[in-house]
């Protein structure tokens, strides 16, 4: 599985990138540019994508997106295989809680799909 980490500021995106690293090593996670988030995800195909903005094409044309604002109300809206919530606050549970939900929704998908 696959994780982008495209935020501002950029301690937020390398911190959470490690500590995902550190926490789950078996999911590969890759750190970029806001700016080169778009040219990311059309090289790496990402299951799961944290940025500063909302994902442009519909909820069923992506299953799992992260928009990450820490200094606005709410400082986080989650969007995972269609259903969407808001998050008060972030903190690293709830990193794990999205990344590992993916998790599951990406083993679940293969599987159904005969991959696994």
């Amino acid at each position: 599985m696959v994780v982008i980490f495209a935020i501002e500021p950029r301690s937020y995106r390398q911190v959470m990138g490690a500590a995902l690293r550190s926490m789950r090593p078996h999911i590969e996670v890759v750190v970029l540019e806001p700016d080169t988030l778009e040219a990311g995800i059309s090289r790496l195909e990402p299951h799961l994508v944290f940025a500063n903005t909302p994902h442009a094409s519909s909820p069923s044309d992506w299953p799992a997106w992260v928009e990450f604002r820490p200094y606005e109300e709410p400082p986080a809206r989650a969007s995972l295989a269609g259903r969407r919530w808001e998050l008060s606050e972030v903190d690293l549970d709830d990193l794990l809680s999205i990344v590992d939900r993916t998790e599951e929704l990406f083993l679940h998908t293969t599987r159904e799909l005969g991959g696994g």
